[in-house]
């Protein structure tokens, strides 16, 4: 594939000359709404329309082609059938523009033709230097500059509220429904990017160039697919760094969703879950529908982040207080327990009958005292036991007009979130709720919607927070012909190296070597049935533990060979494990690897041995990761309080576990694609301080190093 020019967004957002091609005087066709568009927002620079049907269409002379055009023309704006782009393409190539979008649909999301078509358009315009975005897509949007290029039906607003967050959507109509929504919730954005099949621009691109603007604060994206999954890592380290926080609805979640999707885009959906574990591992947002994207905007675009999670709540109805009360705790917040100094303050300006207790309830005793309900915010404001503020009111008219002046006034003079809940009818508490959103205060109609937001807020801050996690260095491992399967007895001396211990065991193919090597071993002792062609050995009945004599060892070589052939005839075995049986007590667990096609190495963990498919308590992290996250992930799991000692038993050994996750997980990112599925199970999690034992394990590779 050819190298293509940088993808500059500033350049592609502010274009000094636009040419539509399939320009029509029908102002409702999608060849003329781009025009009135621009027309509309006063497009200050050179607008050429291209259509050999007119001559003219209003003021604007029509050219033929876009060769006919006299001078150099920055973007294209492509309004015709997918059956005529191909010569559109190269004349596009031989004007020499910088950029097209590509408004037509008929490309890969029609199947196996269109996907031809969308390549032979991708190859034009790689030899041409030209980047695209589309096809299938209702266009993009500067909103600093109100230019828009397409034409989205958010496009035919007499004018665009600015601000500080970006979008970028692989579809338009859930992008502009998102923009058109939160416009008139107040926020303001400052670029609107629509991807549709992303032939050649992806979203991920665009929020590269989102992330690097420095009028941009809050990225925003709805993502169908993950087109290159160290990309969308590397922009969310970034993000961190930068202390810009990424809103991601992805969909194709579900099975149903993924066809969908494919069928919508062109898109292939990656696995739920391992997005899911990946973006929380780097700091993603991750919201389900619109308007839990349009809460999250509100709360970050604020630019404010919380210390921790103990929030305080003001309310002048309890019931309001009580519903968060609840609510925290459902979110893993805390309702911050005040200071008698913060209590004693309080004490002092709410009424007798109200409650400093928090929520506080200053009742509706605000409605004869305006400075009841500000004072108690200031107080809140100065406690240092809380970290967030939570006002809830449905005072209205002009008292609530003062009120969230106020609250404006006290947001100016701190860091800490202060973040409202205004509930009534707009008429009554629109005035107060037109201040704040102006003013740029996270305001909410429902206790709910403010926890969500906050629950956020606090999860994103707390990583903003968290230093770098330092990955280890696995042990320099010499491989012996990494191909094929590796059955447990070539696996388990490599896990010794990555901070396992392994039971003692010897391979034997024959009973007299197996007589020649028992008087070494201590009883009991296990064996196991070594084949490529059987990985279960406990559904083939290959493996027998508690074995107390010679005799029984002898007995149960015999009888471990025919069941596995019994069960598999075509199986080669190669051997039967003998090995020393572990005695001690602890915790089955197991440790996973699978690579997966968008991010490379993905690590489970979770309860193990006969467990796993019952219990269904797994983590995932993507590796590389050291310690702290292998930690994250052991604490994640539903059944975390067996291991930390529950009902007398002693807490197991939860270092030891967490140090040989985080080799594994570094080994297995340095094999690369090499390294296709990797299985330890059960990994025996002992006693705190007497380590770990790999019990079983098994490594599928792949055809050749990478």
């Amino acid at each position: 594939m050819l190298k293509m020019k940088d993808f500059n967004m500033k350049a592609f957002f502010s274009p000094a000359s636009i040419a539509i091609i399939g320009a029509s005087e029908d102002f409702t066709s999608i060849g003329g709404k781009p025009i009135r568009n621009l027309i509309n927002h006063q497009y200050k620079g050179k607008l050429f329309l291209v259509n050999p049907k007119y001559k003219q269409i209003q003021q604007y002379k029509c050219y033929p082609t876009i060769l006919d055009i006299p001078t150099e023309v920055e973007l294209a704006l492509i309004a015709i059938s997918s059956k005529r782009i191909k010569d559109v393409m190269e004349q596009c190539a031989e004007k020499k523009i910088q950029y097209a979008v590509l408004f037509g649909a008929g490309f890969a999301e029609l199947g196996s033709t269109g996907e031809k078509l969308q390549q032979e358009v991708l190859q034009i315009a790689q030899k041409a230097d030209i980047r695209l975005i589309g096809p299938n897509c209702v266009g993009c949007l500067n909103v600093l500059e109100q230019i828009p290029m397409g034409f989205a039906t958010s496009f035919e607003a007499q004018t665009f509220l600015s601000g500080n967050v970006a979008l970028a959507s692989q579809s338009g109509a859930f992008g502009y429904s998102v923009f058109g929504l939160a416009q008139e919730e107040k926020i303001g954005f400052s670029y609107i990017a629509n991807t549709g099949n992303q032939v050649d621009i992806s979203t991920l691109d665009f929020l590269v160039e989102m992330l690097n603007d420095e009028k941009t604060d809050v990225l925003a994206a709805y993502l169908e697919s993950i087109p290159d999954g160290e990309q969308f890592i590397d922009i969310l380290k970034r993000a961190k760094e930068k202390r810009k926080p990424v809103i991601i609805l992805k969909s194709g979640r579900s099975q149903l969703g993924q066809k969908a999707a494919l069928s919508h885009t062109a898109s292939i959906a990656g696995s739920s879950d391992v997005y899911e574990a990946v973006a929380e591992q780097y700091g993603a947002i991750s919201v389900r529908d619109m308007n839990d994207m349009i809460d999250a905007m509100k709360i970050f675009s604020r630019k404010k982040y919380a210390s921790g999670s103990k929030i305080a709540v003001v309310t002048t109805s309890g019931a309001s207080g009580i519903a968060m009360a609840d609510l925290s705790e459902e979110y893993e917040l805390e309702m911050a327990e005040l200071s008698s100094k913060t209590k004693e303050m309080i004490e002092g300006i709410i009424p007798s009958f109200g409650s400093s207790l928090n929520p506080i309830d200053i009742t509706l005793q605000a409605l004869n005292n305006k400075s009841i309900l500000s004072d108690t915010i200031e107080a809140l404001v100065e406690a240092e036991e809380c970290d967030l503020v939570v006002v809830a009111t449905t005072l209205g008219g002009k008292l609530g007009e003062k009120v969230c002046q106020d609250i404006i006034e006290l947001d100016k003079k701190t860091e800490k979130p202060i973040i409202v809940t205004l509930t009534g009818r707009k008429d009554i508490v629109g005035g107060g709720l037109n201040i704040l959103q102006n003013a740029g205060i996270p305001v909410y109609q429902t206790p709910s919607q403010t926890i969500q937001a906050i629950s956020m807020l606090v999860k994103h801050s707390k990583y903003i927070r968290r230093s770098k996690d330092q990955t280890v260095t696995a042990s320099q491992i010499l491989l012996d012909d990494p191909q094929n399967v590796w059955t447990e007895e070539k696996v388990k001396p490599m896990l010794k190296n990555l901070h396992f211990n392994i039971p003692r065991g010897v391979v034997v193919q024959s009973e007299q070597q197996l007589q020649s090597v028992l008087n070494s071993f201590t009883f009991p002792v296990v064996m196991k049935v070594i084949s490529q062609n059987i990985l279960h050995k406990t559904d083939a009945k290959a493996v027998k533990v508690g074995i107390e004599t010679k005799q029984e060892a002898i007995n149960s070589f015999y009888e471990l060979i025919e069941n596995a052939q019994r069960y598999s005839p075509e199986a080669k075995i190669e051997g039967i494990l003998l090995e020393e049986m572990l005695t001690e007590d602890g915790i089955e667990m197991f440790i996973g690897i699978k690579h997966d096609p968008t991010f490379g190495p993905i690590v489970a963990c979770g309860f193990g041995g006969v467990f796993i498919e019952v219990l269904k308590d797994i983590s995932l992290r993507k590796a590389p990761f050291g310690k702290e996250t292998a930690l994250e992930m052991i604490k994640s799991l539903k059944g975390y309080p067996i291991l930390t000692g529950t009902r007398g038993r002693d807490p197991a050994d939860i270092n030891a576990f967490a140090e040989a996750l985080s080799h594994v997980a570094n080994f297995a990112y340095r094999q690369g694609a090499l390294l296709k599925e990797l299985d330890i199970n059960p990994v025996v999690v002992l006693k705190e301080g007497k380590g770990i034992v790999a019990l079983d394990g098994i490594i599928s590779w792949g055809e050749s190093l990478p």
